[in-house]
């Protein structure tokens, strides 16, 4: 009792699990459609399942006449439900050889199965003077339970996409069952056997449900599993053995049941045939052997041409073809194009076998942010990409469509905030990733252009964060690649100057250093500020050989003027560096050859960086030491702006501490700002590091910052940046605020 009542809830279980299928972010609508009509059709016979179990149950109604209760019409429209959902969906391209193949083998269990049908069923049906009612049933059981099993091995059999294989072969198997216990229903119930009857719609829904999982861990893709080949080819060549060793069965049991010399001759040739048919399995156990071998080496060539043979991933050939599909499609998705930051740097000092162990351990973690049925690619180096499919809902209070795509490149910044552990070696990686959500007709090759562009935007912020590709940002970023280019250009025909802005000992304003400025004296805009082309620099890659430049004819000044002024030359020429230099290999070995064609000591030398360059970045930090270690001083410019100050005084060997502007500039009104400068100041003082006051404009502030405590200042006060034959009367000046 207890097994029939659970037959509708298994059967219920397997139309939830086949809707789920069907919902596969990616899945392409015939798939879609398929499951989901699949899911209709398991709803229907749980429906009828449960009219059998009420006729089961129900104290009043006897088992013998539940196909009266409408259990048929629900039975027989679940069927032709999935057979319509099996029969529109594509198939591979094949041969007419193929085709008649598949057709004859089709028509051979087609007949075998008619005749057990007939003979066990139908007949028994009849002679037991059933109502017609209950023949017409019967007959529609059948020829519903052939149909279906048609169906199915007609796609199992061509290849049907895009539903995955292995899904494929277990709804054979289920169809194949299902018709098994459609057509020996009323056989059952006449032996009084209808308790095998719960076993069997269990076991369907069972099956189901397990085909419904396989496409849901399957995902939107249509390749065909491991073993799809073999199966479609020795399955095929079985059936015709089957069905005759089937049908010689059933004509040997009738034989013996009218003529015994008939029996005997029957069951002669059925060794005959069992003979024969074991003959020819041997040999198609051989081609099978065959074929699984040929079928392994298509798929391993398969797989060399599709995937990165390094991390295993989609290629950039297959990525591209995925992508196409995917706006072809129209599917809502987004892009995501991933770079890793500085990975130059460990092929240079680790060596390219940890390289690649960093891209293997990279793509496993990016394949952990992403959700089921996304797409994670190499592209080729240090750069991945990714198609994320945007259908998962906003909450009410968020309806940005991006929000998905925004959520993954955060869990990927946070997967890679854990070092990587490779070959002995604890290795902290950044990615820069930008995210781009194609327009309407926007087609795939400007979407990854956007995406591009996007991430380029974000190295531009720093390492390890995303940007999300806005409109105008092309513009942008077309203006600083035509900016760089000419940069290059400057860089090669001495467009750029240097200009030194005075620092001051604030006691008595004599000049006791300079930091120098680089300007560009463009042939057609004129002057170019700065602050236009240090981030076309930087975005371009330019910024390692202009920061070299701006260091060799530093390094060149500062040693001219003390040749020619001696003791009041200034003392040291700061010049900045960004953090991309300091990651560089060859930075190191630029300050050596700088300060040796110079026949500059390092001890004139102050390289100044940002609290950003250095921040959470093991290599510039390395490289501070070893500059420092050569007697070159250090110091932190802009100091008070970045959220780790404190704690980068404990690891970056800095000398100097340069007090932001921002705080100078309200120093004298704002009482915040003086409360900055004097903690400061004081932690200066505790720490036996020198300080420098950035941005005095007036004698006000140079007045306070002197009673303060702070030992030297630079600004407009003092002066604006000039040129180094401009700057040198001033040398010997004596300027008291």
């Amino acid at each position: 009792m207890l097994a029939w009542l659970t037959v509708p809830v298994g059967q219920t279980v397997a139309a939830w699990a086949a809707w789920r299928a069907g919902s596969v972010p990616g899945l392409a609508p015939t798939g879609r459609r398929f499951w989901r009509h699949l899911a209709v059709g398991m709803l229907l016979i749980a429906f009828g399942s449960a009219g059998l179990t009420w006729a089961k149950l129900h104290p009043l109604a006897g088992y013998h006449d539940p196909l009266r209760y409408g259990t048929a019409p629900l039975l027989v429209a679940a069927v032709l439900v999935v057979s319509a959902a099996v029969l529109r969906l594509p198939v591979r391209a094949v041969s007419g050889s193929t085709l008649l193949r598949v057709g004859l083998d089709t028509a051979c269990v087609v007949c075998t199965a008619g005749l057990f049908a007939w003979h066990f069923v139908v007949r028994q049906v009849f002679v037991a003077d059933a109502s017609l009612e209950v023949e017409v049933e019967v007959v529609l059981l059948c020829l519903a339970g052939l149909a279906i099993t048609v169906a199915v091995l007609k796609v199992v059999l061509l290849g049907g996409e895009p539903i995955d294989s292995r899904a494929m072969h277990v709804l054979a198997a289920t169809a194949v069952l299902g018709a098994l216990a459609s057509v020996s229903a009323p056989l059952l119930t006449h032996r009084d056997w209808h308790g095998l009857h719960p076993v069997f719609t269990l076991a369907e829904a069972l099956l189901v449900t397990t085909a419904a999982g396989l496409q849901h861990r399957a995902g939107p893709s249509t390749v065909d599993s491991p073993g799809a080949v073999g199966t479609a080819v020795l399955l095929p060549s079985l059936l015709p053995y089957m069905s005759i060793g089937a049908s010689a069965v059933l004509l040997t049991a009738a034989a013996y049941g009218n003529d015994e010399e008939v029996g005997i001759i029957s069951t002669g040739t059925l060794v005959v045939i069992a003979i024969v048919v074991a003959r020819h399995v041997l040999a198609l156990r051989d081609n099978d052997r065959l074929v699984t071998a040929m079928r392994d080496q298509e798929e391993q060539l398969a797989r060399e041409v599709t995937h990165d043979q390094l991390t295993g991933l989609v290629n950039r050939a297959s990525f591209t073809r995925l992508l196409e599909s995917a706006v072809a499609a129209g599917r809502p998705i987004a892009v995501l194009l991933i770079d890793l930051d500085d990975f130059k740097l460990i092929n240079d000092t680790h060596g390219h076998a940890v390289g690649d162990e960093v891209l293997v351990a990279v793509a496993a973690r990016l394949t952990d942010a992403v959700r089921g049925g996304d797409i994670v690619a190499r592209l080729g180096g240090d750069e991945f990409a990714a198609i994320l499919h945007l259908t998962q809902r906003a909450p009410r209070t968020d309806t940005d469509p991006t929000t998905p795509a925004v959520a993954v490149a955060d869990r990927i910044r946070d997967l890679l905030t854990v070092p990587l552990h490779t070959a002995g070696h604890d290795l902290l990686v950044h990615a820069s990733v930008g995210v781009a959500v194609p327009a309407p007709g926007e087609d795939p090759d400007a979407l990854l252009r956007n995406a591009d562009l996007a991430m380029y935007a974000a190295k531009d912020r720093g390492k390890g964060g995303h940007v999300l590709y806005t409109t105008g940002m092309t513009t942008r970023m077309i203006a600083h690649a035509e900016l760089g280019a000419q940069l290059r250009e400057a860089i090669a025909t001495d467009q750029l100057f240097l200009t030194y802005q005075p620092i001051v000992d604030l006691p008595n304003g004599q000049i006791t250093g300079t930091e120098a400025l680089v300007r560009w004296r463009h042939p057609v805009r004129g002057t170019v500020p700065p602050g236009e082309f240090i981030p076309a620099a930087e975005q371009t890659g330019l910024i390692v050989p202009l920061g070299r430049w701006v260091l060799r004819h530093a390094c060149a000044q500062q040693a001219a003027w003390i040749r020619e002024h001696g003791p009041a030359a200034p003392l040291s020429i700061g010049v900045n560096v960004a953090g991309r230099q300091l990651t560089d290999p060859s930075f190191i070995s630029d300050v050596d050859a700088a300060l040796g064609d110079a026949g500059l000591d390092p001890t004139w030398l102050t390289i100044e960086v940002t609290e950003t360059a250095v921040i959470d970045d093991d290599t510039a930090i390395t490289t501070m030491h070893q500059l420092r270690d050569r007697g070159i001083r250090l110091a932190l410019d802009d100091f008070g702006t970045a959220a780790s100050s404190l704690g980068l005084l404990l690891t970056c060997p800095v000398t100097t501490l340069k007090l932001d502007r921002t705080f100078v500039e309200h120093i004298t009104t704002v009482t915040r700002h003086q409360a900055v400068a004097t903690a400061v100041v004081r932690m200066a003082e505790a720490l036996s590091l020198d300080t420098v006051a950035e941005g005095i404009e007036t004698a006000e502030q140079a007045n306070l910052l002197t009673d303060l405590g702070y030992d030297r200042g630079q600004g407009y006060h003092y002066a604006p940046p000039l040129t180094a034959d401009r700057l040198e009367p001033t040398f010997a000046a004596v300027r008291v605020p």
